[in-house]
């Protein structure tokens, strides 16, 4: 089955950026106004509180009162650049839009931080006319960090969401982290079959998101993993084997292993993956255990990024060391 997305992927123009982003936002509020604020100030490095407090007999200037309700004022205003350039003129015009919040920050979201000179000129050109004004100029990827870990794995709609707009934005350019991308893969009855040939296959109406790497998971631990080569879309009916290359290296090294694995997915498995399958091959399948603590397992394909886990690494083999008894949930 198709996967569904909660965001558009037809489009990167600024518009549909900008929708996108304000969409995670707001579905974030509404399931909970706490995580909201923790998103935002983990992105934009500020504490941006948001919802009200309630505080009982605060102390004002002359009196205590038995209660209080306090809503802070703060505004955030975007602007999104893809592929046009900044234009400061228009960023101080922006500035103007503000009208006394206690709390005033204008944020430019951008794929590349700006020059650090040009910042500076900006933030200062800003703050001479409009000295409430904070300029801020954060990433995509700045976003899709501080949603990592934002929430657990029980929480599995809003997950979801958070999950599918890291996937948008690595699918829309906004930012390439696929090099240090990898995709848990679910495995069962083909547990054996994948790390014996060092290829992973799922049906190619599943959509594809740009990765590097494939751990192959089961009994809540990522067992094995391999840095991707080559994909393939493939047909074998009878003798007629025909490949098309989706991604990686253009090379017939793997055409052997994949005509065995379709072969004993069948008898050994029961699955027939002759046609309309996609095969994910790597050269070296390095063992590990990084192993799921939380109580459920997972319920289909997980993006991780190793970098964030990690650090930065030199190979798979790197990789399956470090991940080696480490824990996630």
């Amino acid at each position: 089955m198709s996967k569904i997305h909660y965001f558009q992927r037809y489009s990167s123009i600024e518009n549909t950026v900008t929708n996108n982003t304000l969409l995670l936002i707001g579905r974030i509020y509404d399931y909970s106004a706490s995580r909201a604020s923790k998103l935002l100030s983990s992105a934009l490095d500020e504490t941006i509180e948001i919802g009200i407090e309630i505080n009982q007999q605060s102390k004002g200037q002359k009196s205590i009162p038995d209660g209080a309700i306090i809503q802070r004022s703060f505004k955030i205003l975007i602007e999104s650049k893809v592929d046009s350039t900044v234009n400061e003129k228009q960023l101080i015009q922006h500035a103007e839009s503000f009208s006394g919040e206690s709390q005033q920050i204008l944020l430019l979201l951008t794929r590349q931080k700006l020059e650090p000179n040009l910042k500076v000129q900006i933030t200062k050109n800003i703050r001479e006319k409009f000295p409430a004004v904070l300029f801020k100029n954060i990433t995509y990827e700045d976003i899709c960090n501080s949603l990592e870990g934002l929430f657990q794995e029980y929480e599995y709609d809003i997950k979801s969401l958070a999950d599918d707009y890291i996937e948008y934005c690595n699918d829309a350019n906004l930012f390439d982290q696929s090099k240090y991308l990898m995709r848990i893969v679910p495995c069962g009855a083909s547990l054996a079959l994948n790390r014996k040939y060092g290829i992973y296959f799922h049906s190619t109406d599943r959509g594809y998101t740009k990765h590097s790497f494939v751990g192959i998971y089961a009994n809540k631990t990522v067992q094995c993993l391999w840095h991707i080569d080559s994909i393939f879309d493939v047909s074998l009916i009878e003798n007629n084997f025909k490949k098309e290359l989706v991604d990686g290296k253009n090379t017939d090294e793997f055409d052997e292993n994949i005509k065995n694995i379709i072969k004993d997915a069948e008898t050994v498995c029961g699955y027939n993956i002759k046609t309309k399958h996609r095969f994910f091959c790597g050269k070296n399948v390095i063992e590990t255990n990084y192993k799921k603590i939380s109580f459920s397992g997972i319920q289909g394909a997980r993006f991780v990024n190793l970098f964030n886990v990690i650090g930065d690494f030199k190979d798979s083999k790197e990789v399956g060391e470090k991940l080696n008894g480490l824990e996630w949930r």
